[in-house]
């Protein structure tokens, strides 16, 4: 059991332009406007579990700028490590999907204040010397090299510090590919206690091989290698099933430093805004791992129902409770005020 908590996430937060009512960008003449992003959107869901949030990031000394600090505070994340400057803000236009129609993102986000930023301007050692968990995604990586510069810095304190790190692979083929992803992949993994990824990940990114006659079960055998060469203790991820844009399911599952796999049975839901669904996952997942880091049976099962709920929230946050959560968990109706 961890005995402090400080959650602190580096990651970019942006804002996000939605047509409304299910409508593709062509057809709009209007944009829903909020704000989300990997890593933050993270430790918002962490924050409505009443955990202590700390953000890094860089964004514009603007109005723009402005907004995005008051999301983050809007829902109790602590932005004392948020440094200003620079005058672009990372954009997304997302076009919701439904039924045979797949969801569709656009970034608009080169040039981004976060990719700007310069180590220095970051006090690791103020920031991580009582910290409890660094949580960090694959997508950030792939912001330049400014940002991989302060992230390794970050992880280099966590390392010095004792601080537990998790790290979703969110590899994103629309930043950049595979061959320039990976050597920096590889580089993050020996600072990782918790990894989030999945055999594509393990496999095509971090080239980790079975044989071709390998008749057991693929998941297992690749996280296994990997732990057995690194000190990850867990290695989770999701499965989706996709019968419609707004009609999926989704199971979890762990492999632990035993090679045991821990899973959870499918959950099918409907999807009123798939965004943000990993992210939730991942929140409710860090949460039951910072209340019993030797239970991540628990942590599985808390994180599934998190980011099945996430599903029909709009925007790219979960703002749910723990109470909220633990009431699905359980098939209990939730309460409602008369």
């Amino acid at each position: 059991m961890l005995k402090k908590e400080k959650i602190v996430a580096f990651g970019e937060v942006m804002l996000r332009l939605t047509p409304p009512d299910y409508t593709t960008i062509e057809q709009a003449n209007s944009f829903i406007a909020n704000y989300g992003g990997c890593e933050a959107n993270v430790l918002v869901s962490l924050s409505h579990f009443n955990h202590s949030t700390f953000f890094i990031t860089k964004i514009p000394n603007n109005q723009l700028g402005d907004s995005a600090l008051e999301h983050l505070r809007g829902h109790g994340v602590n932005t004392d490590y948020v440094v200003r400057g620079s005058s672009n803000l990372g954009m997304y236009f997302v076009e919701t999907g439904f039924g045979g129609r797949p969801s569709r993102v656009i970034y608009n986000r080169k040039h981004s204040a976060i990719t700007r930023i310069n180590k220095k301007e970051i006090d690791v050692d103020e920031i991580f010397k009582d910290a409890t968990w660094f949580h960090l995604s694959g997508i950030s990586l792939a912001l330049g090299v400014k940002v991989r510069e302060a992230i390794f810095e970050c992880l280099e304190a966590c390392k010095k510090y004792g601080v537990k790190v998790s790290f979703d692979f969110n590899y994103r083929s629309k930043l950049w590919t595979i061959e320039e992803a990976t050597p920096y992949f590889k580089s993050v993994i020996p600072y990782v206690d918790v990894l989030f990824a999945n055999d594509f990940d393990l496999e095509r990114i971090l080239g980790i091989e079975v044989s071709k006659d390998f008749k057991g079960n693929k998941t297992i055998e690749l996280a296994k290698k990997l732990i057995s060469k690194s000190h990850v203790d867990y290695v989770i991820g999701t499965n989706r099933v996709v019968y419609t844009s707004s009609d999926n399911s989704l199971s979890s599952y762990c492999i632990n430093r035993k090679g045991e796999l821990i899973k959870e049975e499918p959950i099918r839901f409907n999807i009123y805004d798939r965004i943000g669904g990993g992210d939730a996952f991942a929140s409710g997942v860090i949460h039951g791992l910072i209340k019993d880091y030797e239970d991540p049976e628990y942590a599985l099962k808390f994180g599934l129902a998190t980011s099945v709920l996430k599903h029909t929230l709009y925007g790219d946050v979960c703002t749910l409770s723990i109470n909220e959560v633990t009431d699905f968990m359980n098939n209990k109706e939730a309460k409602v005020d008369r």
